[in-house]
């Protein structure tokens, strides 16, 4: 993929989209930072902190190369049907890693609102939604069913929602695959921000 050719092309997208208006300590709230070669972390310059920059999203702690990330964001986002065989085959993984790269990044897709779009997949019997609702929650998950079919032949019950999330994903995303990596991105990240840096973030005065 031309957009990510190497791992600083990468490196630069996930920065911009993580700070997209510059560098932000999580601890002090401070903008200066300073790049450590050797260990792929941000420094800041006041309170000395490092930062790894895919801490506390879906890529925290990864061992696998950036791009690789991207690539497998820009195929479940775009559209193409994806395989774990097909990852490890492309990206020269064996399977199982290529397989726990894909659950990772389905449960991106779940996160946040998919959450609840789909909590109905259960079946639940209890369900006092009005009968108009109940209709257009059949609707999608048969639209869904229809996807996974489609796409994988069929799933596990244990893994069945991941699928449900992708379909939801790709449905809301599909027509921007950029806006959609971007989704990804942030969907997985779980920084709290300080009232500093939630100042800054806001355009607003950092608080002494």
């Amino acid at each position: 993929m031309k957009r990510f050719p190497d791992e600083q092309a990468c490196r630069d997208y996930i920065f911009n989209v993580r700070w997209p208006r510059g560098f932000i300590c999580t601890k002090c709230g401070e903008s200066k930072c300073s790049f450590i070669k050797t260990r792929n972390l941000y420094e800041c310059c006041y309170c000395r902190t490092q930062i790894s920059l895919t801490a506390n999203t879906v890529m925290h702690r990864t061992k696998l190369p950036l791009r690789y990330w991207m690539l497998t964001f820009y195929w479940l986002a775009s559209g193409e049907r994806i395989s774990a065989r097909k990852v490890a085959k492309t990206l020269r993984l064996n399977y199982r890693t290529a397989l726990r790269l894909l659950h990772r990044v389905r449960d991106a897709m779940y996160l946040d609102s998919f959450a609840t779009s789909f909590q109905f997949w259960t079946k639940d019997q209890t369900d006092k939604s009005p009968a108009i609702v109940k209709e257009l929650k059949l609707l999608l998950l048969s639209r869904a069913d229809k996807f996974i079919r489609e796409h994988y032949k069929s799933s596990s019950e244990q893994c069945r929602y991941r699928y449900y999330s992708e379909y939801r994903f790709r449905d809301n995303y599909g027509h921007s695959p950029a806006e959609a990596i971007e989704k990804l991105i942030i969907r997985g990240a779980k920084t709290i921000y300080t009232w500093n840096e939630y100042g800054r973030l806001k355009g607003g005065p950092a608080i002494a």
